[in-house]
């Protein structure tokens, strides 16, 4: 939980069942009335109000008319400062996982702004009509780790390889003959056919050795 988005009132009740669990308020002590602590945290009295219910709620502190605030059980104060601790761990990790997803969202939408740039200038550098197609090498393919060369890749499918697009995002325009194929490049390269696709899918995962 950000510390901008909790309520006053969670806040005071936190505080009050730190120093019940850490002994500072001691079982059988009767605090100081609402007003008091409402002066002390600087709040109105009915957020003291939904503070005190809160650790009523959780058996921390018993509120007798006549009486006032009794601390009830240490206990429960720090079984209460446990679970706001791991609600808090939570909330955070979750706020990470979020932070990241932005991120992978930001740099799928970069590359799909590279990839859109880069079938632009191929188009318009080149008088012939370009019919691209993108795979995934995959896992364990034969080729990972052998050069453009030693696959004769444009020999066996006649696909010619205008671009990789990496792991990181970059992409490798034009690359050459001694260019080694790594797992996870998505290979960007221009059908001859329409049965170009389905000869380097089939390639990819056919060993010629």
């Amino acid at each position: 939980m950000e510390e901008n988005s909790t309520p006053r009132y969670i806040k005071i009740a936190t505080d009050i069942a730190s120093k019940i669990a850490n002994n500072i308020y001691k079982e059988g002590t009767v605090l100081k009335g609402r007003t008091v602590l409402a002066s002390f945290y600087n709040v109105s009295p009915e957020t003291v109000r939904k503070a005190i219910n809160i650790l009523e709620k959780h058996k921390i502190v018993e509120l007798k008319r006549g009486v006032g605030i009794i601390v009830r059980s240490i206990l429960h104060a720090r079984e209460f400062e446990i679970s706001n601790q791991k609600e808090t761990i939570a909330s955070l990790k979750y706020n990470q996982i979020e932070d990241l997803f932005k991120k992978k969202a930001q740099i799928d939408l970069e590359i799909e702004n590279k990839l859109k740039d880069f079938y632009e200038s191929i188009r318009y550098q080149s008088k012939e009509k370009l019919n691209l197609a993108e795979i995934n090498i995959p896992t364990n393919s034969w080729i990972i780790g052998k050069s453009i060369q030693e696959t004769n890749f444009y020999n066996y499918t006649e696909a010619t390889i205008v671009a990789i697009n990496k792991k990181d995002g970059n992409i490798i325009n034009s690359p050459g003959p001694n260019y080694i194929f790594e797992q996870d490049d998505r290979l960007i390269f221009n059908c001859k056919d329409d049965k170009t696709f389905d000869r380097v899918t089939y390639y990819l995962v056919y060993s010629n050795n």
